[in-house]
């Protein structure tokens, strides 16, 4: 848990798990305040609200943050860290982006106020008025600089970004004649893409539509130049759906939301593409952008109509006995998983959730499996939750998409054939969901007696599952045990760090009845042996041998 006196934005953290702390955030910062920061032009001022700058706090990072507080350090920091956190001095400011399409689009509302023509020379009467130079707004450059103070948490006022227009050459405008940098059926100046149904706007510059229309507007346009630039946009814009994440409620026998879902964005690249054409060559000075939402696969305003309604599987491993370093990798991945609904059909994939098994994502050192022998590594422990992720899907009849086994046989996971090891991102474990209805996954971890439950809730199916006991066969026998010496030992100290195992194949069937059918899966497992490892200190003479270790 995070520990007491750390706090988010404002928001006390202390007491809570990551998951807890994470729903905590998401409801009460909803609404990121920031400050506002205002764009000066000679004495004009404009102001851009919280809603023009769209900002936008990584909860997740902030609430990983927060935990690594007292954590990251020796024990000599940590106790101090700690300290400072009680006293109050432990608040995390959340990283935030910004929504660069809405300050991209307020600026261009400024641009229009701001923009002024060249005034050619003329003459009223006796009186002859000189030329003046007009002034344009540069939006791009405006929009970065603009977004470079607000990273920088520099609320000071920023200067718009505007460059000079030479008044118009007074035979060409009574001759009627274009510039040099235009043609006489050039579209109007600024062209804009926007959607309608949100601040999403963008600008074609001069340069960009001379490249789109080399030949005016009357000409073809550059479709391979066009591409391109939507295509810059569509990775801009888009936007993942978020799914929703659920608890199931033993006594109301409901499932009830913990985090909402939200829809996401995507730019229809052709129908975009083919809405500039037509306004390029129709000379029309804007366009629309074709901007389709993308639904999420849990939506929570329709948990009610998931099906989500009982207990149908569940499996339970043990884990007592495990650092505190272990215990801590297997909460951590737990908490992950946490609400995570699988939709009917849906695969059900342990490293998309997990993610990066890093330091950075709150995992510590614990021992792993690495190579052909156990090392410290970072995230010791996952595989006990993925294990046991595993074991629930396998008692509960589910098919099993991706599984690997360990590479040999770990104590932790009891009878050997039903474990499941993972290695991101390219080990993964997976299963299918095949029911009617939503799956709800529900990890419960008991740290003080060392047992790690996956429950997952839906519609339980007509179905039995049996699975046999595990069948031993190509027994290999471990080698000899090996001695290394290590210079952080003493003369004549012996540290044993590998035990001996037998390698095998080990075949468990699982037999399913479903619907007046019954089938038998194999699932088959290969274990190699493991060799017993000795460290010793310089000089120790091994057991059964005349000669010290040799390093």
């Amino acid at each position: 848990r995070i520990f007491t006196g750390v706090s988010v934005a404002g928001v006390p953290m202390g007491g809570l798990t990551r998951a807890a702390a994470l729903v905590s955030l998401s409801r009460e910062l909803r609404s990121y305040p920031i400050d506002p920061l205002s764009i000066t032009f000679n004495e004009n001022r404009w102001t851009l609200s919280t809603g023009q700058i769209g900002p936008q706090p990584d909860l997740m990072a902030a609430v990983n943050a927060a935990y690594l507080i007292g954590r990251q350090g020796n024990m000599t920091e940590n106790v101090a860290s700690q300290w400072r956190a009680l006293l109050g001095f432990q608040a995390i400011t959340p990283p935030l982006t910004f929504d660069e399409n809405a300050i991209r689009y307020a600026i261009s509302q400024i641009a229009a106020e701001v923009r002024r023509p060249g005034r050619a020379e003329m003459q009223l009467g006796d009186v002859t008025v000189p030329s003046a130079p007009g002034v344009d707004v540069d939006v791009e450059a405006s929009t970065r600089l603009v977004l470079a103070r607000l990273l920088a948490h520099d609320g000071r006022e920023v200067p718009l970004q505007t460059f000079p227009i030479a008044p118009p050459d007074v035979q060409s405008q009574s001759t009627n004649q274009p510039t040099d940098n235009e043609t006489v059926d050039s579209p109007k100046l600024p062209f804009v893409v926007r959607d309608s149904a949100s601040t999403l706007v963008f600008a074609l510059d001069p340069a960009s539509l001379q490249r789109l229309l080399p030949n005016g507007a009357s000409g073809p346009v550059n479709t391979v130049a066009l591409r391109e630039i939507v295509d810059g946009w569509a990775e801009e814009i888009y936007i993942p759906a978020q799914d929703a994440r659920l608890r199931f409620d033993a006594n109301a026998a409901i499932p009830v939301v913990i985090q909402p879902s939200i829809a996401g964005r995507q730019l229809n690249v052709d129908a975009t593409l083919e809405n500039i054409q037509s306004a390029l060559t129709g000379g029309q000075p804007q366009a629309a952008l074709a901007v389709d939402v993308l639904s999420p696969k849990v939506d929570s305003n329709r948990v009610n109509e998931m099906g989500i309604r009982e207990l149908v599987a569940s499996g339970t491993t043990y884990f007592a006995g495990s650092s505190l370093a272990r215990i801590r990798n297997i909460e951590v991945a737990a908490e992950k998983f946490e609400g995570v609904v699988i939709p009917p059909n849906g695969i059900f994939s342990f490293n998309s959730i997990v993610q990066d098994v890093s330091a950075a994502n709150g995992f510590e050192d614990s021992l792993i499996i690495w190579g052909d022998r156990t090392a410290v590594g970072v995230g010791g422990g996952v595989c006990q939750v993925s294990t046991t992720a595993f074991r629930s899907a396998f008692l509960g009849g589910f098919p099993i998409v991706e599984r690997y086994n360990h590479g040999y046989i770990v104590s932790w996971y009891g009878e050997p054939g039903l474990d499941s090891t993972i290695y991101t991102p390219s080990v993964d474990l997976k299963f299918r969901n095949d029911t009617s209805a939503y799956l709800l996954v529900q990890p419960v971890v008991d740290s003080i007696n060392g047992t790690i439950s996956f429950l997952y809730y839906g519609t339980k199916p007509d179905r039995q599952v049996t699975v046999g006991e595990p069948v031993f066969t190509d027994i290999q026998e471990a080698g000899e045990p090996v001695y290394q010496e290590d210079e952080t030992l003493a003369p004549g100290q012996i540290k044993q760090v590998e035990w001996a195992k037998q390698g095998s194949t080990v075949t468990v069937e699982r037999t399913i009845v479903e619907n007046g059918q019954s089938r038998v899966d194999k699932l088959v497992s290969v274990y190699q042996p493991w060799n017993a490892v000795y460290l010793v200190g310089p000089g120790t003479v091994v057991p059964g041998q005349a000669k010290p270790a040799t390093p």
